[in-house]
């Protein structure tokens, strides 16, 4: 059973089954190793969790990636490291929980990309198709899973 609750001295309480934890520990250190790969820089994927600063002027993109996209991947992967270090916990402080979400939410978009899923997506379909339908149980139970975090970390 899949519980995350307001914890009454702030965080959130989480009750999830072991094979679950692992999983998530286990995506987020794929995660990592994707953003470290040297490889993966033409990976549609990557180009979802880092798009462009302008698509309209390639040098402005440029410079933002040089200006910024060491802070950006060093922040995934402090995400990604949060996840990994408090896979095992029943209760998560509120940076934590963010840290949580935000790597869940980058494992989602990754997954997402190579689903092809987009606004008009008929999750349905995937669902039916014997090569996605793993892949697309995983994509709907992360998006639940950080429904159910958020709603915990903000009840108001």
């Amino acid at each position: 059973m899949i519980a995350i609750t307001t914890a009454p001295k702030g965080g959130v309480n989480v009750d999830l089954p072991p094979d679950v934890r692992e999983l998530l520990a286990s995506l987020a250190k794929q995660l990592v190793e994707l953003i470290d790969d040297p490889d993966s820089a033409d990976d549609p994927g990557m180009a979802r969790l880092f798009p462009p600063a302008s698509v309209d002027d390639p040098m402005e993109a440029l410079g933002f990636e040089q200006l910024m996209g060491e802070a950006l991947r060093a922040g995934k992967r402090e995400s990604a490291a949060v996840l990994r270090a408090t896979a095992d916990a029943n209760h998560l402080n509120r940076d934590e929980t963010l840290a949580w979400m935000r790597c869940i939410n980058d494992i989602r978009l990754l997954l997402g990309t190579r689903l092809d899923v987009h606004e008009d997506a008929d999750v349905e379909t995937l669902l039916a198709d014997p090569l996605s339908e793993q892949a697309a149980v995983m994509y709907i139970a992360l998006s639940e899973l950080i429904e159910m975090l958020s709603r915990a970390a903000d009840p108001s």
